[in-house]
Formats: structure tokens, C-alpha cells, sequence
């Protein structure tokens, strides 16, 4: 994602399919800081999608079956899955 400094419009890159599970849930979430973005702020959750996959990032637009089309990824948070011998795990809140 960039933004044109000229005409100020949100820039994405080309779209990708990951391999997800995904659960609607509505509930107050706090951002814990880093790549989740504003440290402490809160919102109030629409889906809750758990992945394996890295690419997605804070801001980016998700779209997945049963949603209601493009939506923020408002919160990235992952687990340290090593100890298993495993990549990381992912859960991206909108």
C-alpha cells in the first residue's frame, strides 16, 4: 500500500489468495502497538482471520467469502510457533 502525493489516493498491490480460517466476532479489541499500528487504541471487531501467511499487513484490504467485500485489516497480531518446529501464526482483526 502507498499513497500518490499527488492526487492523495490509496495505492494497493496486485491481489493474492491466502490459505485461511475465519470467524465473524464482534468485540472490543486493543491494538497492542508495533505492526497492529496505533499502540492502545481501540475498536470494535467485525471478523477475526487466522492464517499462516505473513503478507498480509496493518491497513491492507482483505476480501473473503462470507464478508461484505474489501476490508481493513485493522489489527496484525502473531505467535512464535518455532518451538513446534512451525512458521509463525497470524490473526488479522477487521
Amino acid at each position: 500500500m502507498k499513497i500518490d502525493l499527488k492526487t492523495q489516493a490509496t495505492i494497493y498491490g496486485d491481489e493474492y489468495e491466502i490459505a485461511c480460517t475465519w470467524e465473524a466476532k464482534s468485540e472490543t479489541v486493543r491494538d497492542a502497538g508495533g505492526q497492529s499500528g496505533a499502540q492502545g487504541s481501540e475498536f470494535v471487531s467485525r471478523h477475526m482471520i487466522y492464517t499462516e501467511d505473513a503478507r498480509p499487513k496493518y491497513l491492507d484490504l482483505i476480501q473473503f467469502d462470507g464478508s461484505n467485500g474489501w476490508e481493513e485489516i485493522r489489527s496484525v497480531t502473531n505467535w512464535d510457533m518455532s518451538f513446534f518446529g512451525e512458521e509463525p501464526d497470524y490473526l488479522l482483526v477487521t
